[in-house]
């Protein structure tokens, strides 16, 4: 249910604003961030949305921890940060290109891919 809810508002806010969204699903709720703002949101399953992060600029990518942290991928600022769950930023590398994408494996080791298909540990 809470499931389509978060699907049902993220088409809504499609058609309402010209900015990207991306989601990333965590254990007890979904992080929705807004690409052009550099806005992170949680969003718990009854469907209140909290701010839970902001600054990073144009954000390209964003995956859920094991430890229910966020890593964030700011392409403008080429950097990724780590926020925790009580929302502390901590900047967790500069980047040389910003990759394509980011995933946290099994073993909670945070990886990028790459514009070639190429999957990278961070560090």
């Amino acid at each position: 249910m809470a499931t389509m809810f978060v699907m049902l508002f993220l088409v809504a806010m499609a058609e309402a604003s010209s900015a990207g969204m991306l989601v990333a699903e965590g254990k007890r709720s979904h992080y929705i961030a807004n690409q052009e703002e550099g806005i992170v949101y949680v969003v718990y399953g009854d469907g209140e949305w909290v701010r839970f992060a902001d600054g990073f600029g144009r954000i390209s990518g964003l995956c859920a921890a094991p430890d229910s942290s966020v890593y964030v991928l700011s392409e403008s600022q080429s950097r990724l940060y780590r926020v925790t769950v009580d929302g502390k930023v901590q900047m967790v590398r500069k980047l040389g290109s910003c990759p394509q994408a980011i995933f946290v494996d099994r073993d909670g080791e945070v990886k990028f891919v790459q514009r070639n298909g190429v999957v990278t540990g961070v560090n």
